[in-house]
């Protein structure tokens, strides 16, 4: 289940074009047919297992392919019933994660809700690990993606993604003009076409969807670099409400406990059949976008700079300096060009000049708020190689920024330190030896995009299957300070 709210259809296809007019896609659109598998409430005998089977069924007829978003919960239900027809139909295509335990209370976002950094890194990376390796055993196949379940998000989960080199599908977080960005090291895809849930079982649902899709497909492939197709849950095909009604505002019953959704003619499956093949044989049609999975995006969008250069760290330097605001680039993000300087500062106190180029190192962002205000107003170039080395040796022992390092006993912040060796640096490079620089006070982290993305992390809240009470704020500061890893994600 994705977002618990929708954008209308004019505001989406509006948004992604926008999104994307800034940048031309090097070649085709690609496009990436999904579901989202969840239901393991629903009793067997009301053929639900039955629907993504000939979803992937008629998938490989129609010689198209795709990605399919299971729970580890619904997957373990398969194989423990002995539906190997079912996990055999899906695994002829991509499968992706759909969070370990779906709807289950405590949700991701209620586990992250009061969670520290470190810890919330470490539990979700241990959750939802365990949730690809059961995917990956009983599909037989490699999980390279999992897919944000409804209100379920924390940044502790995109980080703990990255470091198993998975993807994220569904992230709040997002770039003007991109739908593939990284942040916290991880690959995140934006941008879902959908609207089809509801549509398939009857002729005259599923034709007006229809022919808006036909209507505005031709657009978005002109503008539109990778465009996430969610054709549906394959539940809501038969049933009139959502399966996990039974864990609506913190609810937690037991299998015993399980109410039944109410159900759709058995027979409108043939008509949703038909309506489905006939989408599928329209996408396939289509000569100007690329159907294909998230896990090959992971491919195509996965490489990144190994190195940043002498002109690259300057340019960044005089936008951070000109807008005073925390910026990276096209390439590199706002922590790898603070690693950057911190690394070249130091060089130069070594060696008397810059280094024509750094070794990219990608940390993650500060754990705490940075302080906005210095504790200090001016400190000697002495002092700055003293806070380079200092920031260096932090990174490579933390894998992050330092929310703020200590000189003459005073505190200076991420943002501060990142304006301060900015201004050194292009002195450095200017060949002026300064012997005392201010230090300003500076945002404690980017601010590109962040009011989109804080409205998108709030309204999170709002999924049914959420405790009324769920507090947001602490997930909201969490990706602030992770902004810092924020950073478009190009095509190889």
């Amino acid at each position: 289940m994705r977002s618990p709210l929708r954008l209308s259809r004019l505001v989406l296809i509006m948004a992604l074009a926008l999104a994307n007019s800034c940048h031309s896609p090097k070649s085709k659109m690609f496009l990436v047919l999904n579901f989202d598998v969840e239901d393991y409430t629903t009793p067997a005998s009301e053929g639900i297992d039955e629907i993504p089977k000939w979803l992937a069924e008629i998938m490989s007829e129609e010689r198209v392919t795709g990605t399919f978003f299971v729970i580890g919960e619904k997957a373990r239900s398969l194989e423990s019933r002995g539906r190997h027809d079912v996990i055999a139909a899906m695994a002829k295509h991509d499968i992706g994660s759909h969070t370990n335990h779906g709807s289950v209370h405590p949700t991701v976002t209620e586990q992250l809700e009061k969670a520290g950094w470190d810890d919330g890194v470490r539990l979700m990376a241990g959750q939802e690990s365990a949730g690809i390796r059961d995917l990956e055993r009983i599909f037989g196949v490699p999980v390279k993606t999992l897919a944000r379940h409804g209100g379920s998000y924390g940044p502790q989960l995109v980080c703990a993604l990255g470091r198993l080199k998975a993807g994220y599908s569904g992230s709040p977080v997002s770039l003007p003009g991109r739908n593939v960005v990284w942040f916290c090291n991880a690959l995140n895809f934006t941008g879902q076409y959908d609207g089809f849930d509801d549509t398939y079982y009857r002729d005259d649902q599923f034709e007006p969807h229809f022919d808006k899709l036909k209507a505005e497909l031709p657009e978005l492939a002109k503008t539109t670099d990778v465009l996430s197709f969610f054709a549906g849950h394959p539940t809501k095909i038969r049933t009139e409400q959502f399966w996990d009604f039974n864990y609506y505002e913190g609810r937690n019953p037991g299998p015993d406990e399980w109410k039944t959704p109410e159900l759709r003619p058995l027979e409108s499956m043939k008509t949703a059949q038909a309506n489905f093949r006939r989408m599928a044989r329209y996408l396939k049609s289509r000569d100007d976008i690329e159907i294909t999975t998230f896990r090959s995006l992971m491919e195509v969008y996965g490489s990144q700079k190994d190195s940043v250069t002498k002109e690259e760290l300057r340019e960044i330097a005089e936008n951070v300096i000109k807008k005073r605001s925390v910026f990276g680039s096209e390439y590199f993000s706002p922590a790898e060009a603070f690693a950057g300087y911190g690394a070249a500062i130091v060089d130069y106190q070594k060696r008397g000049s810059l280094p024509q180029e750094i070794k990219a190192i990608r940390p993650l962002g500060p754990a705490e708020m940075p302080d906005l205000q210095p504790g200090i107003s001016r400190v000697t170039l002495e002092e700055v190689f003293e806070l380079a080395g200092m920031a260096n040796a932090y990174g490579h022992q933390s894998g992050s920024l330092p929310s703020s390092l200590l000189v003459r006993d005073s505190r200076i912040g991420t943002g501060s330190l990142f304006a301060l060796f900015c201004a050194v640096y292009l002195d450095m490079i200017s060949g002026k030896r300064v012997s005392e620089y201010d230090v300003p006070s500076f945002d404690p982290y980017p601010r590109t995009n962040e009011k989109e993305i804080v409205q998108v992390i709030r309204d999170l809240k709002t999924w049914p299957v959420h405790r009324p009470d769920l507090d947001m704020e602490k997930i909201v500061e969490m990706t602030k300070l992770q902004l810092w890893t924020l950073k478009p994600a190009h095509r190889r």
